[in-house]
């Protein structure tokens, strides 16, 4: 069948890579490639090895996240097939200008052609996994940025004053983010309901944003029923992204101890990398932040001190290490949706079929 589309994202997506490579040599090359490649021979594989190691539980950790919300909308999806979607929603978001969002329909199209479930529920146990892993992200990111601004008050409010007021400012608005969607969640509001209503009475496809109005309330639904009806799944994916975010705050923290020379990093620290890398990637221009993350880090790094050679060629590492693993997590995903399209392309209608009813149902109903 159509074959071509696919050859064309996955020409786009090595496109990007190719792209991303390039950048990063570049940074490389101004660090210094023999000295950079010195300090990842330093730091040895219990370092190199400790970044991968973070991320599979992460991986996990969402993984079961999902399965938990999938459990009270009946959803039989095999842990194995959410695991294979996060990973492919997850390769999304580094190839997308947020690492925070942009890879979630990536993860809403694979489970529903791989299992048949309505679009409109898949997205709903999604929207809902999003808006608990966000509510954790600003738990932790409001506590690092407090602890930070009061542990490096002098420095960012001194002689860095536009970065420290910049951090405030982002941490401000996560907070309003934070309040809007619990109140969301609490008051039962449809915001995105609204929103799509709003958009069909605009005349840019007035059509096609009145056909999803009905889709999109039945899926706010779904998140405010399950969110308050079955509290203990909520609250069970709730801790484990509050896990997840842990290991990615801890992760710089354990490269440096393990690296040769060890650098130890300590709660203020931790907390202004956590902050500084987070915000970075929030608003990326490159797959990854390629650039932009790592000339922030090496500023947050020579903000802390660590700008001496052999510093600046162990941060370069730490950076080259978080390239390498997300590299293999994007490979990973081009793979997984790669096979997955070309199934459904492929496949005998029955398997779909179950899917297309729903649709033209939703559709009438609408």
């Amino acid at each position: 069948m159509e074959a071509e589309p696919i050859v064309r994202r996955l020409v786009k997506l090595t496109a990007l890579a190719v792209i991303s490579g390039l950048i990063l040599a570049g940074i490389v090359w101004v660090v210094g490639f023999q000295r950079t490649a010195q300090a990842v021979r330093q730091a040895g594989l219990g370092a190199f090895a400790v970044v991968g190691a973070t991320m599979l539980p992460v991986l996990l950790l969402h993984t079961g996240a999902w399965a938990a919300l999938n459990r009270p909308v009946k959803h039989k999806v095999s842990f194995r097939t959410l695991f294979e979607a996060v990973v492919v929603g997850l390769a999304g978001n580094i190839l997308t200008p947020s690492t925070h969002l942009g890879g979630e329909p990536f993860k809403v199209v694979y489970v529903g052609r791989t299992t048949g479930h309505p679009y409109h529920e898949v997205a709903g146990t999604v929207l809902l996994s999003k808006y608990l892993e966000g509510l954790s992200f600003v738990l932790f990111f409001s506590l690092s940025t407090f602890v930070a601004a009061v542990s490096f008050r002098t420095l960012l409010f001194g002689p860095h004053l536009v970065a420290g007021v910049l951090l405030l400012v982002v941490a401000a608005g996560l907070l309003g983010l934070f309040v809007v969607l619990w109140l969301s969640l609490s008051r039962r509001w449809l915001p995105l309901t609204r929103l799509v209503a709003g958009l069909a009475h605009v005349r840019l496809f007035p059509r096609f944003f009145g056909r999803l109005v009905g889709r999109t309330r039945r899926m706010e639904e779904q998140v405010s029923r399950v969110f308050w009806a079955e509290g203990g799944a909520a609250r069970l994916a709730f801790g484990a992204f509050v896990v997840g975010h842990a290991l990615v705050f801890v992760r710089p923290g354990l490269f440096f101890l393990l690296a040769r020379p060890q650098i130890a990093l300590g709660l203020r620290e931790l907390c202004l990398i956590f902050v500084a890398s987070q915000a970075l990637l929030a608003f990326q221009l490159t797959p990854s932040g390629v650039g932009m993350l790592d000339g922030g880090l090496i500023g947050t790094f020579a903000l802390l001190g660590l700008d001496g050679a052999q510093h600046a060629a162990q941060c370069m590492a730490y950076l080259l290490c978080i390239r390498f693993w997300d590299a293999l997590l994007v490979s990973a995903g081009v793979l997984l949706a790669a096979r997955v399209g070309a199934g459904i392309l492929t496949a005998k209608p029955p398997p779909t079929t179950e899917l297309l009813e729903s649709n033209a149902a939703d559709d009438e109903a609408d």
